[in-house]
């Protein structure tokens, strides 16, 4: 099993827990490393911690998933062509 996080936020006690994703910034850039995920199949899931304020760290997994398979073929940012073409 791989996992890694794509997003997190803290919701405090007391705060409201509803949460609104739309225009959110990238907080965590999703590399791959080689080309190991290409036409591959990929779940995203929902999960969340809950830590008290003292005994063992809680993980809760929300219900359902949504999968899709990655592209054969990426696209490159304008950077790694300057680079590959020596226009730095």
């Amino acid at each position: 099993l791989n996992q890694v996080v794509l997003w997190d936020k803290i919701i405090r006690r007391g705060e409201n827990a509803r949460l609104n994703l739309h225009d959110i910034a990238t907080k965590y850039y999703f590399w791959d490393d080689g080309d190991y995920l290409k036409s591959n199949n990929v779940t995203l899931t929902l999960g969340w911690n809950i830590i008290s304020n003292a005994g063992r760290l809680i993980h809760v997994r929300g219900n359902g998933s949504t999968s899709f398979v990655f592209p054969a073929q990426y696209a490159s940012s304008r950077l790694a062509n300057s680079k590959s073409s020596g226009q730095e």
